[in-house]
């Protein structure tokens, strides 16, 4: 038999702007539209006690293997552009560590 580790989580270097199409709770996984495709996608914080309802937009931050992690819209600023999609300039050092920082603590949590 061979043995497969689960993928780690990983934090993208510049989030983006998705759309839920299946509601997410945090003991649920739902679906969100990024990208012009649909992906599996829960909240990125177990710990929220946020519900995003279809039509909601939130911020996708990363992924765990294919599912997307996500946050509401506003917890992080991903950049506004006209079309909806993030800004396609690099992050400023200090705006990347802004918002990885408040979610460190969600990822270090789950090691416990």
């Amino acid at each position: 038999m061979i043995k497969v580790q689960a993928p780690d989580s990983i934090l993208f270097p510049q989030p983006g702007v998705g759309k839920v199409e299946r509601t997410i709770t945090p003991t649920k996984p739902g679906r969100v539209k990024f990208k012009a495709t649909y992906w599996p996608a829960r909240l990125c914080d177990h710990d929220s006690q946020v519900t995003l309802m279809p039509d909601d937009q939130v911020t996708v931050v990363g992924r765990h293997g294919i599912t997307l992690l996500v946050v509401p819209a506003g917890y992080i600023s991903p950049g506004n552009s006209p079309d909806g999609e993030p800004e396609v300039e690099e992050p400023s050092q200090s705006q990347s560590l802004g918002w990885t920082q408040k979610l460190s603590s969600v990822f270090s949590k789950r090691g416990r």
